[in-house]
């Protein structure tokens, strides 16, 4: 006669048996997006808690900031012409390098590689969610941790005859209440042009009420993210962009956009910021303004009550002369390869592609990051900050189930 209730054999010995879904949630939660993924495959009791909605927002809320770098990679023969004075490249790979400066030190990560064409421009990147413009119309989103895909509502075109841009991206950003990506455009570039949100949650474009904005001018003010040598800052459920010189007051100011009202409005900026010279970053929660217009130093314009719009200079960070030309003797269209970004560690990420330095707020301490640059690839630090995340958002799918050609698109 066989055995009856026989209890199952246990999966875990010694510590990992005694620990609670609370602990191994805590441990999972520590750990980088790759290691999680990995993790699922163990047991289902470890796959169940590393795919609960909660986890994986906490999961995403912790992982640390990181700096994108575009890498240009060269034919390996390239074939020449009379008029070619150089190697073409053709592919653009995505790394990142972390802001933090752990014992960990700062090893680059490739996330991705796409074709360097027109049509895989890279407009954006946010809560782990880059934005490409594909076509004149085509918005793609990827999310290069769990390698989905999704595709906004088109914008019609102002004249489908007219090879020119019609249409101008000014935001890209997570509604956290739906969990939606979406993107701030406007239909034309008149005065008169119509105001829209396209939503990976939507099927068609969504019109807002920006006449009050106009009125005041405030819509010119916002740049485009096809140009902005700064990308906004989300905080406080709205978007910041850097200050700039008030044409009437003439003090700094900031135009802000409300992502619950969708409304336009302009707040204070730093008392003393130069002009187009300075970029925003969150610092743990913190907005903080970095100005790269002065020959020798960054400073950091910290907004310490953010509802009294009270900012206090709290740093200055000497720049190292190896730097050169790359900081901060910059003028503003090469601020867009300036990276700006901060992690919960106290840690600063600041320069380019001729050179990279963190600066710890702590021990008020500047390190030199090894140059990015490498022998065979062309290495320029982009404007972008990204985080992982595994979140799948509404809209998202594989690769195998998107309806646009992914073929020249690698991981």
């Amino acid at each position: 006669m066989g055995k009856t209730g026989a209890s199952k054999p246990r999966l875990f010995t010694g510590v990992l048996a005694c620990l609670s879904e609370d602990n191994i949630a805590d441990i999972l939660l520590r750990l980088p997006a790759k290691s999680v993924l990995r993790c699922r495959l163990v047991c289902k009791a470890w796959r169940s808690i590393s795919t609960e909605p909660s986890f994986l927002a906490q999961h995403a809320r912790l992982r640390p900031a990181d700096v994108l770098l575009y890498t240009y990679q060269y034919l390996d023969t390239p074939y020449y012409t009379d008029w070619d004075d150089e190697p073409h490249f053709t592919d653009i790979g995505l790394d990142v390098v972390p802001v933090s400066s752990d014992e960990t030190g700062h090893r680059r990560r490739h996330i991705m590689r796409y074709p360097k064409m027109r049509d895989w421009f890279l407009l954006a990147s946010t809560d782990g969610v880059l934005l490409f413009k594909k076509h004149e119309e085509v918005f793609v989103l990827c999310n290069p941790t769990t390698r989905q895909w999704a595709e906004l509502p088109q914008l019609p075109r102002a004249d489908k005859n007219s090879r020119s841009l019609s249409d101008r991206e000014y935001a890209f950003y997570l509604d956290t209440a739906s969990g939606e990506y979406k993107l701030l455009c406007r239909g034309n570039l008149t005065t008169t042009g119509t105001w829209c949100i396209l939503s990976t949650g939507a099927s068609e474009p969504r019109q807002l009420d920006m006449h009050a904005a106009e009125a005041a001018g405030i819509t010119e003010l916002v740049p485009s993210l096809r140009k902005a040598a700064a990308i906004h800052v989300n905080l406080h459920g709205r978007l910041h962009w850097p200050p700039h010189q008030g044409s009437v007051t003439g003090q700094t100011e900031m135009v802000v956009f409300d992502m619950s009202l969708e409304t336009l409005h302009l707040m204070a900026g730093p008392p003393a910021t130069t002009d187009k010279m300075t970029k925003l970053f969150d610092m743990d929660g913190m907005l903080v303004a970095a100005d790269f217009g002065t020959l020798k130093q960054i400073d950091l314009w910290y907004l310490e009550d953010y509802d009294a719009r009270r900012w206090q200079l709290r740093h200055r960070v000497a720049t190292p002369c190896e730097l050169g030309y790359a900081m901060p003797n910059v003028v503003p269209r090469t601020l867009v390869s300036v990276a700006a970004a901060g992690d919960k560690k106290g840690n600063i990420m600041l320069g380019n592609g001729g050179g990279l330095v963190v600066y710890n707020t702590t021990s008020k301490t500047v390190k030199n990051i090894e140059s990015v640059a490498t022998s065979r690839n062309s290495v320029v630090v982009s404007r972008h900050v990204f985080k992982e995340s595994l979140v799948q958002g509404p809209g998202f799918v594989a690769a195998a189930q998107f309806s646009v050609d992914l073929s020249l698109v690698h991981f």
